[in-house]
Order: structure tokens, then C-alpha cells, then sequence
């Protein structure tokens, strides 16, 4: 019988081992993620992410009563809404020769008319155990870029904002950054 000698491995073999190991893992993980993926790729992804959540529910046919109320204000031409992933979004396309004030006043109104027919404080806020509906009201005389006399207004209430805000987008908040920005300051330095 031969006597066989058994080979010790070297220091450098035993670390090169427990390298190769190390990283095999890492890159296994990764190639099962990406495999995953690339199964599950056009899939759709199927659940709720308000389960639980926006009780009360706000129905249609509370929708069309709001959209007929402020639809029937004097100073408004057109109401839509829409329920968009709990966002609740009333348009309104105001008169066309509505002052500023007067369309901030009325953006108050069109709040006031949502409150009552569904109160803020139930369906528009948030409590610790529940998320609620955002409401956004846009508030416009009409829509052209172009012309300086267009008048846009937002109100937003958040289901975490304790009160709603009110905002005149057509408007900028510092007329200086806005005219450098569109470049009628550079333009009148140099006529200088």
C-alpha cells in the first residue's frame, strides 16, 4: 500500500477561498433580484396603498351636487372635479373679467361650499390611524399664457395642513428674479 501524503493548503489559497465566497454571495442576492425582476417586468402591481383609509368615502353623487353648486355661482362660468388617487381637485373657470380680489374671495366661497357639503375636518384631515383626501381649487378667468391678464389662484388643503393656503400663481412672488429669469433685466442693463 502507497502511503499518500495529504496537501495542506497554503495561507494564500485558504484566503483566496474565503474571498471568492465572500463576494459568490453578494452577486448571487443581485442576480435573484434581477432575475425577479426581470420575470415580474410588465406585471401589474396589484393592491391598495389606502387600505383602511379615506372612511368616509366621497361618492359621485356628491361630486356632481358640488360641481352644480359652485357651477351656479354668479362670477362662474364652468365647475369640474375629479377624484384622482385621494386627491380631490376642483376647477373653476371663473368670469373672464374678474378681478384678482374678486377671485380670491371666490376661491374662500368655493372652500366654504366644499366645507358644507363635505366637511374639512372629516374628509380632508388626517388623524394618526388614517390618511384622508387632499383638496386642491384652482381658480382661473382663463387660460393663455401669453396674456398678462390671466389670473390663476390655488387653494390647497392637505389632509396634515391644519388650515388651507392660498396662493395667486399667475403672479410672481419676486417680480425681480422673475424679470431677470425671463431676461428683461440683462436686456435693460445693456440698453444702458
Amino acid at each position: 500500500m502507497e502511503n499518500k501524503k495529504k496537501k495542506k493548503l497554503s495561507k494564500g489559497a485558504i484566503v483566496l477561498i474565503i474571498g471568492i465566497i465572500i463576494i459568490t454571495i453578494p452577486v448571487i442576492v443581485f442576480l435573484g433580484i434581477i432575475i425577479s425582476a426581470a420575470i415580474n417586468t410588465g406585471k401589474p402591481v396589484v393592491g391598495t396603498r389606502f387600505d383602511n383609509d379615506l372612511n368616509p368615502a366621497i361618492t359621485s353623487s356628491v361630486t356632481s351636487s358640488l360641481e352644480k353648486s359652485i357651477s351656479n355661482l354668479s362670477d362662474v362660468d364652468n365647475c369640474t372635479i375629479e377624484l384622482r388617487s385621494a386627491q380631490y381637485r376642483v376647477a373653476v373657470d371663473t368670469k373672464d373679467n374678474l378681478s384678482s380680489e374678486r377671485i380670491q374671495e371666490l376661491a374662500v366661497e368655493v372652500y366654504n361650499i366644499v366645507n358644507k357639503e363635505l366637511p374639512v375636518s372629516t374628509y380632508f384631515t388626517a388623524t394618526d390611524s388614517k390618511k384622508m383626501y387632499d383638496l386642491t381649487i384652482n381658480l382661473y378667468n382663463f387660460v393663455n399664457g401669453e396674456d398678462d391678464n390671466m389670473i390663476f389662484y390655488i387653494l390647497t388643503k392637505n389632509s396634515q395642513m391644519e388650515a388651507y393656503t392660498l396662493q395667486c400663481v399667475s403672479e410672481p412672488l419676486d417680480e425681480d428674479l422673475a424679470k431677470e429669469l425671463r431676461g428683461e433685466i440683462v436686456e435693460s442693463q445693456e440698453s444702458q
